[in-house]
């Protein structure tokens, strides 16, 4: 009987450069598309920018921006929210809650559905915060002015 033991480890080192390549497609992937979950236990802290977007501090230098895939209404007014996991991953389709005030303390309002997790850097997060870039107040605009016109009336014509 011969020794199979070579084939079956030339067999391994395909496989294992096969799912390396694999890991390699889905790495440059989750560039273009994100990640669909984090590590719930490495997250230091959050801010919200807005309505629809998140960004989550991670223990470390990584900071993630989460784009919610519908508005999230009152979310920027209130500027926290809950979010329970079983696991240890927050996920996309995960629900964050909006975190309300009220005289008898605080309660969780609106539920919203996370989106993927783009990584962005330092600098990207910060500019999300800054008030330059932020949408404020619409600017009133005064209008042209009107220009006076009148119609000239047909001349009456007689008939023949």
């Amino acid at each position: 009987m011969r020794n199979r033991s070579p084939y079956l480890l030339l067999a391994v080192i395909c496989i294992s450069a096969a799912s390396s390549a694999a890991e390699d497609v889905e790495d440059e992937a989750d560039v273009e598309i994100g990640q669909r979950c984090i590590d719930s236990r490495s997250i230091r802290r959050t801010d919200v920018v807005d309505d629809s977007n998140v960004v989550f501090y991670m223990r470390g230098t990584r900071v993630y921006l989460n784009t919610l895939p519908k508005i999230c209404k009152g979310l920027a007014d209130e500027r926290r929210f809950t979010y329970g996991s079983y696991t240890r991953s927050l996920c996309e389709f995960d629900r964050i809650n909006v975190l309300k005030d009220s005289t008898f303390g605080a309660y969780e309002g609106r539920s919203c559905k996370l989106g993927r997790f783009q990584s962005v850097t330092q600098e990207e997060a910060a500019y999300f915060f800054n008030p330059q870039h932020r949408v404020t107040e619409p600017v009133p605009v005064d209008p042209p002015p009107v220009e006076e016109f009148t119609i000239d009336e047909p001349e009456d014509k007689e008939p023949p």
